[in-house]
């Protein structure tokens, strides 16, 4: 008898938990390939990090209690194409607190990002909680999207101060390649690890 997908998932969880721990790390970084499941383990590692009653959805959006975690989620719009219409980026805590960070081109074959948005929005985010009392930092995902936005990444860095879990996208850039050279960062690669 094959094991459910969520019975899958929260196997992969523990798995990839016991490793976290194991190493002694600070910071819990996740990447894999596009669609491999990295957000859907996110969320479930969440629910061993937060109480449940801590849990709550607004709108089909999980929202944490602010003296939990903070953080930001992006996530895509799509349409009946292969290729999402557009990305969002919104504080973790509060969906009302979101921006478009990348729209798909005309030809339909890439993204054009709003560097704005991240600079803006992503930064102030990511001050608010970095000045806060909370503990942990989630973010998801770090990807190609704001590698030229300097004080985003600027902000994200100073995250590291408390502890941070984010899904990094597989595709590396300087900026992501530096965060997972960290070495109080422990990289789970979820493609290994379903195998």
């Amino acid at each position: 008898m094959t094991n459910s997908l969520d019975d899958q998932i929260r196997q992969l969880k523990q798995s990839i938990m016991t490793s976290f721990y194991e190493s002694g790390k600070k910071h819990l970084l996740i990447t894999g390939h596009r669609k491999s499941g990295k957000t859907t383990v996110l969320k479930e590692i969440l629910k061993d990090l937060v109480p449940l009653e801590d849990f709550f959805y607004k709108d089909n959006h999980m929202i944490v209690e602010e003296t939990i975690l903070g953080g930001i989620i992006t996530y895509a719009v799509r349409d009946d194409a292969y290729m999402p219409r557009h990305v969002i980026l919104r504080d973790i805590n509060n969906p009302d607190i979101s921006g478009l960070i990348a729209q798909r081109n005309t030809q339909a074959n890439s993204f054009t990002p709003f560097p704005e948005t991240f600079e803006n929005l992503g930064v102030n985010i990511l001050k608010k909680y970095n000045s806060s009392s909370v503990d942990l930092i989630v973010i998801d995902e770090i990807g190609y999207l704001e590698v030229n936005c300097l004080q985003y990444q600027k902000e994200i860095v100073k995250s590291f101060d408390k502890r941070v879990i984010a899904v990094i996208r597989k595709e590396l850039n300087s900026f992501t390649e530096t965060l997972i050279q960290r070495k109080d960062v422990f990289l789970i690669d979820i493609d290994t690890k379903k195998q």
